[in-house]
């Protein structure tokens, strides 16, 4: 499952929750293999369409892309990525 929740904020008695995001490797090639085939995003809404648009069978997503993989960290030895400001 893929979750995208904004944050709720307290209120009253309420207790808030903060917001959750998945961020998904995307492959737009069949069978592709190794981290730097995948592109990285990260998902912010998940929504289905209005009727008057017609019917779609599955969810739709909003997401935002990220660079491709950069080298490794040398401390920490992991792959880096950064928000994309194109796509």
């Amino acid at each position: 499952h893929v979750r995208a929740r904004p944050e709720v904020v307290a209120s009253g008695r309420r207790s808030g929750c903060p917001g959750h995001f998945d961020m998904a490797l995307i492959s737009d090639t069949p069978r592709s293999s190794g981290l730097r085939t995948l592109d990285v995003a990260q998902v912010r809404v998940i929504f289905t369409l209005p009727r008057q648009f017609g019917t779609y069978s599955r969810a739709l997503a909003y997401i935002e892309w990220f660079t491709p993989f950069r080298l490794p960290d040398p401390s920490s030895r992991l792959l880096q990525v950064s928000r994309s400001t194109r796509h």
